[in-house]
């Protein structure tokens, strides 16, 4: 008898560290695109393109596709973490790990693309690392759905569905945020305080830097100019355009306004695209654009800033600060020089302090809004116990 309680207690425990480990790495994995669906995006047009369905992919698609995934994988996550739906979340769960671990079987022998992107920027994987963790999941998920009785719930199962709502529409409105402004935690080696030329430079111990592929050209003469971008002391004002025939030309006013303030205090102000000289002209013809254009690879640039374009400052090498299309600077911003404006070196938290605020913002409310389901269920309970006992017949003397 006690070995069979023994037996059913190491079940019960295998089964919810399976389960949490599980949570965990959806969680991980859907948080880390939610916050930065561009790279998702960008991840998405590299497979299309490797499989040759590049032709298949609407322009739109692959970002509706990366948000589609984030949002499924961090909800899969949450309901794996409460125990919430219990049976149908685990059949989910392991059909997407039978349907990802061959895949990134075929992705670790054929290797189409450097990384599978699972957890984005924040934790690149090779793909074989990437297949070997699909395949503990795998089994986790296996153990999971088996005995998918014995999950530990976190909340009533009457508040299941509030859990999963809310969930979804948390997700929604951060990947929307962080589309419309740039990622809340910026994990690229471009990220606001990183010294890109010091990024870009190979030390004693022969370390690969974080910077390898950036290689800037002068369109008119074919020439690196690279240092004299990145490296050159003094303020200067980055015009990042990875795809410029598709570019948000509707910032153009303020990219004149930016570009009349960097005239008339003496800073600097480029544009680093992809775009051949045709396009540059186009834009040029399109938008009024008085500022000097170079040459960068596409990925580079898509790399520096999740906008099409974006603004980075910098000071010398060192980031100072980023801005995409919707957030880039006007003339009620540019009232002073650079060391005179306060919001220029608005000094940047952690990612500890980041990753605790948006656990903030997803929890508080979650707390509030299962409190007062709580609480209506509470006093619709009490109520029907009230009208029972009002209407039970008075017994006998």
């Amino acid at each position: 008898m006690r070995n069979k309680a023994l037996f059913r207690l190491a079940l019960w425990a295998t089964v919810n560290v399976c389960r949490l480990a599980l949570a965990a790495s959806l969680l991980f994995s859907g948080v880390v695109k939610l916050i930065d669906p561009r790279g998702t995006e960008y991840k998405i047009r590299d497979y299309a393109v490797a499989f040759g369905l590049e032709d298949l992919m609407w322009y739109r698609l692959p970002l509706l596709l990366s948000i589609v995934l984030a949002l499924t994988e961090f909800c899969l996550g949450v309901n794996m973490l409460f125990g919430n739906n219990r049976r149908w979340t685990t059949r989910v769960v392991l059909l997407v790990f039978i349907l990802f671990t061959p895949f990134t079987l075929y992705l670790a022998l054929a290797n189409p693309v450097h990384d599978c992107g699972c957890f984005g920027d924040a934790w690149v994987l090779t793909n074989w690392q990437s297949f070997g963790k699909n395949v503990v999941l795998l089994l986790c998920a296996l153990v999971a759905w088996r005995w998918y009785r014995l999950h530990m719930r976190l909340i009533s199962e009457y508040s299941q569905w509030l859990i999963t709502l809310y969930s979804w529409l948390f997700a929604f409105i951060l990947a929307s945020y962080c589309i419309y402004t740039l990622p809340v935690m910026d994990f690229r080696p471009y990220h606001i305080g990183a010294d890109i030329y010091a990024e870009m430079q190979w030390d004693e111990t022969d370390r690969v830097p974080p910077i390898t592929d950036l290689v800037i050209t002068d369109p008119t003469t074919g020439e690196d100019v690279t240092d004299m971008v990145v490296a050159d002391p003094g303020w200067k004002f980055l015009v990042v355009i990875p795809r410029i025939e598709v570019a948000d030309d509707g910032v153009m006013d303020k990219l004149a306004e930016l570009t009349d303030y960097c005239t008339e205090h003496g800073y600097r102000i480029v544009a680093l695209t992809a775009g051949s000289d045709s396009l540059i002209n186009d834009w040029c013809d399109a938008t009024g654009a008085e500022y000097q254009f170079l040459v960068a690879d596409e990925i580079p640039l898509k790399t520096m800033i999740r906008s099409n374009p974006g603004v980075i400052l910098l000071d010398g090498s060192v980031v100072v600060n980023k801005w995409g299309a919707n957030q880039i600077p006007d003339a009620s911003m540019l009232t002073a020089p650079l060391e005179q404006l306060d919001w220029v070196r608005k000094e940047q938290s952690t990612y500890a302090e980041r990753a605790a605020i948006l656990m903030a913002w997803y929890l508080i409310p979650l707390f509030l809004w299962t409190l007062g389901d709580r609480l209506m269920t509470a006093v619709t309970s009490y109520r029907q116990r009230r009208k029972q006992k009002a209407g039970a017949p008075t017994p006998n003397p």
